[in-house]
């Protein structure tokens, strides 16, 4: 399989945003939250493509 590149950043979050970061980790049963926030970060650009 091959890799795909990466790129380690630093950012801070609100602790509101953190937590509902880590209430979606939960809840579609996500391993990491950088994880849910790749996934999230996805799904955001899809719904922003789509407009």
């Amino acid at each position: 399989m091959k890799k795909i590149p990466t790129q380690r950043i630093d950012i801070r979050f609100p602790t509101a945003l953190l937590e509902k970061v880590e209430e979606y980790q939960y809840e579609h049963a996500i391993s990491t939250r950088t994880a849910a926030m790749l996934d999230l970060i996805r799904k955001g650009l899809e719904a922003n493509k789509k407009e």
